[in-house]
């Protein structure tokens, strides 16, 4: 816990940002990203599918607003703001071919004749005939869209700066983005800039208003803010105890020795680190929690009372990432990895202590995948918490408790292994037939989507069932619908909701109060400049 370099590192921040100490705010040169970019080209491909992209994808973004719409499809709107046309299919798979034919995803946005924000969504096939080395769009024809509407004035206003600006803290760091601290940063610093870190939500000072924890990188301090009750929150990390350097990618808030105030849990590279609240708002180091050292980077973890004895047991998720130096093994095979390090699973003893029971529980089955994200629920209403693992590079687990202390993982019985990328998952009864249904955060790739579906990459698959596999990868998310009997069935595509680009997490929540539940997606990544790709 390196909190003197803290106050250093955070010092030579805040003087950059406020004086003329020389550090540079861009790079020196080209960064490297746009020399990798440069050699990644798509028109310098081999597969000819990817030669057909970057040529007949310039064509689209260059004629999208003159191309042949249904009669009533643009004309529905007072103003289009968006035209988001996305080649996730092509079925050329030799230059010989004169002819292909692309599968689009459609988006339409913008201000419908009423005046309320609308949106379509759906496919389209587009079919195009090469003459004389340019290429002729033949036929462009549409699919059902499905239309989304909403009223004119936005339901959220962002007011990060009122509530944060007054924090150095926010101004000097967090305001600024990851863009700008890659630009300004050397790598020498060791400070991650991918995005692996989460937000903590709980009321540490026991005064009935949410505070909030920002994790953070290694080499910066995480954060923690104080609601104040008037819509603004103060910086009080350094005076709680809790302004760590670990690389923290997860955090949370949760009285783990039920002394009735909330102690901290961090997600903190290779270790778990217990913060105990000493009910007046000021944290230490527990010195023997009972953590076991993990083989791999520990990536999240999810609190329950999964014996139901009065206490919150802990699940940590573990992934093996690359490390610079370091021999690495790589998710095999890549859609159905199973060659990653394993998860544990710590029962409260009821003094904020905890015990590895992970084989003793029956966790130890299929505890050999890459996994990101936990999410515990009942869906099967027999009282005792379940736990769903969201893996990435294949399929999924589902620990259904058995009310003795153990788990079974019934994931493929159940009909959710969910053979993708997997982010994280998220329950809820989104049907409103009281029984809790699942959603799941993927990867959407539309690069993903044109390899594998064009018929060339038959050769590569070798076989139906690998090439269906890599399909799945690049497909997006997915929600599973209870079936009240332990099963679950697949209704993502039926619902319209497997986009949700490179997936994050999400959450089931009523944002319109209309009593059904809507899906909140975060999405993205560190990508260069040029975005048409993605």
């Amino acid at each position: 816990m390196l909190r003197a370099f803290a106050i250093a590192a955070i010092g030579v921040l805040a003087l950059a940002a406020q004086s003329g100490f020389p550090v540079r705010t861009t790079p020196p040169r080209t960064p490297e990203v746009g020399r990798i970019l440069e050699r990644a080209d798509a028109g310098k491909d081999g597969w000819i599918g990817e030669q057909d992209y970057e040529a007949l994808n310039s064509w689209i973004q260059k004629n999208k607003a003159a191309l042949p719409w249904p009669a009533g499809t643009t004309s529905r709107f007072s103003k289009l703001t968006l035209t988001e046309l996305k080649i996730i299919a092509s079925n050329r798979a030799d230059a010989a071919e004169s002819n292909t034919t692309l599968r689009l995803r459609v988006e339409l946005g913008g201000v419908g004749r009423d005046g309320r924000r609308l949106s379509l969504l759906g496919h389209a096939s587009a079919s195009f005939a090469k003459q004389n080395g340019e290429w002729r769009l033949d036929s462009f024809t549409p699919g059902a869209l499905r239309e989304l509407s909403g009223p004119a004035a936005p339901r959220f206003t962002d007011v990060t700066a009122k509530a944060l600006g007054h924090n150095v803290s926010y101004r000097h760091q967090l305001a600024r983005g990851l863009d700008e601290w890659r630009m300004a940063l050397d790598e020498a610093t060791g400070i991650d800039v991918y995005g692996h870190n989460g937000v903590a939500v709980g009321d540490y000072n026991n005064d009935g208003l949410d505070d909030f924890y920002v994790a953070q990188p290694s080499g910066l301090p995480n954060r923690l803010y104080r609601n104040n009750g008037d819509g603004t929150f103060d910086d009080v990390s350094a005076a709680a105890g809790v302004d760590l350097l670990d690389p923290t990618s997860m955090a949370l808030f949760a009285d783990l020795d039920n002394d009735g105030d909330q102690d901290l849990v961090l997600v903190a590279g290779s270790r778990l680190i217990l913060l105990v609240n000493d009910g007046r708002g000021a944290f230490t180091p527990h010195a023997t929690p009972g953590f076991v050292a993990p083989t791999g980077t520990l990536t999240s973890a999810a609190l329950a009372d999964m014996d139901r004895d009065g206490d919150l047991d802990l699940y940590v998720c573990a992934y093996d990432f690359w490390t610079p130096g370091v021999n690495y093994a790589a998710p095999t095979p890549y859609y159905d990895a199973t060659n990653g390090p394993p998860n544990f699973l710590y029962r409260n003893r009821g003094d904020g202590t905890f015990e590895d029971v992970t084989a003793a529980s029956g966790m130890n089955e299929n505890n050999n995948r890459f996994s990101f994200a936990a999410a515990w629920a009942d869906y099967d209403r027999d009282g005792f918490p379940d736990l769903y693992v969201a893996n990435d590079f294949g399929r999924n687990n589902l620990y259904r408790n058995n009310g003795d202390g153990t788990f079974r993982d019934v994931a493929a019985k159940a009909g959710v292994e969910d053979l993708g990328a997997g982010m994280s998952a998220s329950w809820g009864d989104y049907d409103g037939d009281g029984w809790l249904d699942l959603y799941v955060s993927n990867m959407w790739s539309s690069a993903g989507q044109r390899l594998t579906f064009n018929p060339a990459f038959e050769s590569v698959a070798g076989d139906a069932d690998t090439r269906a596999a890599f399909q799945r990868q690049a497909r997006g998310n997915s929600l599973y619908r209870n079936n009240h009997d332990g099963t679950f069935t697949d209704v993502t595509l039926t619902a319209g909701v497997e986009f949700g680009r490179w997936a994050w997490a999400s959450s089931l929540f009523d944002y319109d109060n209309d009593g059904r539940l809507d899906i909140f997606v975060t999405n993205g990544y560190i990508t260069g400049p040029d975005t048409h790709d993605l």
